[in-house]
């Protein structure tokens, strides 16, 4: 049973490791770049350092655009090795947007709903066009939806809904995960009561870093905030705890893992050996159960005892922890 020993010991070491990545990354600072940066097709004034994350803009202020300094803007966060993001900026499209999404993801349309549905999956698909030439395969992009002038929201917010729903659509299709940069305020203005549980990104609306933490509490569409923003000289962000890498706990036969077995035997522990053999639930180490272990214990590799103990555990998943994320920023950014 020195073996045992071992792994518990082991895994102790393992959970103290995650937890102690997931402290490390509380409040991990980043920059989001696009059209303030740009001039001509060149990137401009762009922060300092080596960030750890940048969110580039792939469209140019609204949809059917593409970012000009793209390229640029992309070179230069990869030469100081930062994880890199994207966002869209997606708009209500025009008379002529509307007609010529007459076809599209959607199909052939006849009502209104389904040509913004086919003009928001369009916007996704020139987004994701940006994303291609460009060489950013990013996991992730954030939508971002706020307040336009030119060309403004509907007053309608079913309609702005459904360019929303056609955006999702195209990021889905392409196999592209998403959340949503707004506030509850925009968003209510735009979408309505539409809510919406997928990864928030929230502005402060001014340059406190302490603004920006409090916004990691609050959510702008129902879904949890991954990423809190305020601005200085340039747009800042922090990753918010949701996003800290969290431990599992241990598994449903954690508990067992000292417990010795055979015939005879009785109680909770040969329920759970049972329920993970996939027999009847009797809680009776009867002579079926031993022939199950026999059965698992060559297929595992194990000498073939038809009883239980610390190595026959572990085999079983006993000292496995269940549940838990490592940190998220992967889950949204390249390199």
């Amino acid at each position: 049973m020195r073996r045992l020993a071992g792994w518990a010991a082991a895994l102790v070491v393992a959970a103290t490791a995650v937890t102690a990545s997931g402290a490390s990354t509380t409040w991990t600072h980043g920059y989001d770049v696009s059209w303030p940066q740009c001039h001509g097709a060149a990137a401009h004034h762009l922060p300092t350092g080596s960030p750890r994350f940048v969110i580039l803009g792939l469209t140019h202020g609204a949809g059917h655009t593409a970012n000009p300094c793209l390229s640029s803007q992309l070179a230069w966060a990869r030469q100081r090795g930062s994880a890199v993001g994207a966002y869209l900026v997606p708009s209500y499209p025009t008379a002529r947007q509307r007609q010529a999404a007459a076809t599209g993801a959607y199909g052939t349309c006849t009502t209104l709903r389904c040509r913004l549905h086919n003009d928001g999956a369009a916007q996704a698909a020139d987004a994701v066009g940006v994303m291609t030439r460009v060489g950013l395969p990013v996991p992730m992009v954030w939508v971002d939806v706020e307040f336009r002038s030119n060309p403004a929201w509907s007053g309608k917010h079913a309609r702005n809904r459904s360019v929303l729903e056609g955006v999702l659509r195209g990021l889905n299709d392409a196999g592209i995960r998403y959340g949503v940069y707004t506030t509850s305020y925009m968003w209510a203005h735009i979408a309505g009561s539409w809510r919406l549980d997928v990864p928030n990104w929230l502005p402060s609306g001014n340059g406190s870093s302490a603004t920006a933490k409090s916004r990691c509490r609050t959510t702008g569409t129902g879904g949890r905030t991954w990423l809190a923003q305020y601005t200085r000289e340039w747009d800042e962000n922090l990753t918010c705890p949701v996003m800290d890498a969290a431990a599992g706990s241990p598994g449903p036969l954690w508990r067992y893992r000292n417990t010795a077995l055979q015939l005879g035997s009785s109680g909770a522990a040969v329920t759970a050996l049972q329920h993970r053999l996939r027999l009847g639930e009797t809680g009776q180490y009867d002579a079926p159960t031993a022939l199950a272990v026999v059965r698992f214990q060559r297929s595992a590799g194990l000498p073939m005892t038809g009883t239980i103990d610390g190595d026959d555990w572990r085999a079983l998943g006993a000292f496995r922890r269940v549940g838990g994320h490592p940190f998220l920023l992967s889950r949204m950014t390249t390199r």
